[in-house]
């Protein structure tokens, strides 16, 4: 272990709720315009990102292209968070729309990389099903794992009631003999 992770007392296991953000159709909006006017959209794009994040106690752990990985230690204020993020973009005029998805669970978190360059990782099975269910859902949709939706009805029931069933039986890719129960709000609700 590095002298970095010891002194940050890394790694550590935690729970955490993360939700990924995916700009939606993105590659025909780079076809149709300029690199730097696609850089402008993503920089655009990524500042709400942020700014709802860290308004819901929550952070940014990396961008990716023109997707978010973000975690929470509240299950709420992470499917608050996606709600509020698909709100602000209804409200903008250039139209654009995300995919969100939703899992809680235990991650590792400890730094990876070499003397030179190092970045803290969070892993987790959690995380590698969240960035499965956001392939599957449709621009403008959040879904969520089973779990996160349980814990919504325990924590903020009003909020757990905006989830509906969406797939009982989805098989995702790495996931074998696993079938995956996922609950989504559509898009137009908030």
């Amino acid at each position: 272990m590095s002298n970095y992770a010891t002194q940050q007392g890394l790694p550590i296991r935690k729970e955490l709720t993360v939700l990924f953000v995916d700009l939606a159709d993105s590659t025909a909006a780079v076809l149709k315009q300029t690199p730097e006017e696609t850089l402008a959209q993503v920089q655009s794009f990524m500042q709400l990102v942020t700014d709802v994040a860290i308004a819901y106690c929550g952070d940014v752990k990396d961008y990716e292209g023109d997707g978010a990985l973000l975690y929470f230690e509240s299950v709420t204020e992470a499917a608050q968070a996606a709600l509020a993020i698909r709100k602000a973009l209804t409200q903008r005029a250039d139209g654009l729309q995300a995919r969100f998805s939703l899992n809680v669970g235990h991650v590792v978190i400890g730094v990876i990389g070499t003397a030179l360059r190092r970045s803290v990782a969070l892993i987790g099975s959690s995380i590698n099903l969240a960035a499965r269910l956001l392939k599957q859902i449709p621009p403008g949709g959040i879904v969520a794992t089973a779990t996160v939706v349980e814990r919504l009805r325990q924590e903020t029931p009003e909020l757990a009631r905006q989830f509906t069933l969406w797939n009982e039986r989805l098989e995702l890719k790495g996931f074998h003999n696993e079938l995956v129960t996922a609950f989504h709000v559509p898009n137009g609700v908030s």
